[in-house]
């Protein structure tokens, strides 16, 4: 079989599309810009790898986040990772810039998903309300069923909730000053 390559073009296309999506995951996924650095890098090399073989958007989408997750996945169980203390498990270190965005509250949404735990509620409410995916499609990208999809959405929202709760916001989403 010959190989295939995809046009430098095509993956400028598909680095363009998805990288925001990319390092949203992996800041989400790692808690702090830098290690999200490289696992944003590692992603796309394996991108330029492996494009050939994905041959439509949604799965190439699909295949990137699954590969995010997979590398964040790696670098926390690595032992150097477990071995260090990171100065951003001390000192918050905002994943966006408040002042920038359209309004506090996702601000403050972003900040409790982002120290949600474990790192699978991150994913799932990430999944589900960031890139809009169904229970269904978001079970074939983690390899889960969909009752656990569900199980765990359901329990990902109770802790958001109580999140969200402890920064100041009321339940019918009003922020208290």
């Amino acid at each position: 079989m010959a190989d295939r390559y995809v046009s430098n073009d095509r993956l400028d296309e598909l680095i363009e599309k998805y990288s925001d999506m990319v390092y949203r995951i992996a800041v989400l996924r790692c808690r702090n810009k830098h290690d999200a650095d490289d696992i944003f890098q590692e992603v796309f090399v394996k991108l330029v790898r492996h494009a050939a073989e994905l041959e439509t958007d949604e799965h190439v989408k699909a295949w990137l986040i699954r590969v995010t997750i997979n590398q964040c996945n790696s670098f926390l169980k690595s032992s150097w990772n477990e071995k260090v203390d990171h100065l951003e498990d001390f000192v918050v270190e905002p994943v966006i810039n408040p002042e920038e965005e359209e309004s506090e509250m996702k601000y403050l949404i972003v900040e409790a998903l982002r120290y949600l735990k474990p790192p699978e509620y991150r994913d799932i409410i990430y999944l589900f309300y960031y890139e809009e995916y169904s229970v269904k499609e978001i079970a074939q990208i983690l390899g889960k069923s969909e009752t656990n999809i569900k199980v765990t959405l359901n329990r990902a929202r109770k802790k958001l909730k109580k999140a969200l709760e402890e920064k100041g916001v009321t339940p019918d989403g009003r922020i208290q000053k």
